[in-house]
């Protein structure tokens, strides 16, 4: 297979924190995800971590962005990349977008 079109109206949404976090799987395939993730002012991706090697692109919006004790300032053209297992979360300071794309693909989110 050389290639596989991923349509974004198709995309489902899923909630995480109704009225705050929502998100879609954009596409994936066997090595890599990526990942729309909208947030209202306010909302939080709270910490936690994975095996999974992530980078997160801020798309617009504003985020206090942290790995383990350090926080960095995420703002439209920032992007961050986080080890994997490095415990990591972000606060929304101003209404926004996170494009995450994940090594290898998160199969949990595939369950939902």
């Amino acid at each position: 297979m050389d290639a596989i079109l991923f349509s974004g109206a198709s995309r489902k949404l899923d909630i995480i924190e109704p009225g705050l976090v929502s998100r879609k799987v954009m596409a994936y395939g066997e090595k890599s995800m990526i990942v729309e993730v909208y947030f209202e002012t306010g909302a939080e991706g709270a910490a936690h971590s994975h095996p999974h090697e992530q980078i997160s692109y801020c798309l617009d919006g504003s985020f206090d962005y942290y790995v383990g004790e350090t926080h960095y300032s995420l703002k439209p053209g920032d992007s961050i990349l986080v080890a994997g297992g490095a415990r990591h979360g972000t606060k929304c300071l101003a209404r926004g977008r996170l494009l995450d794309v994940f090594s290898p693909p998160r199969e949990d989110f595939l369950a939902r």
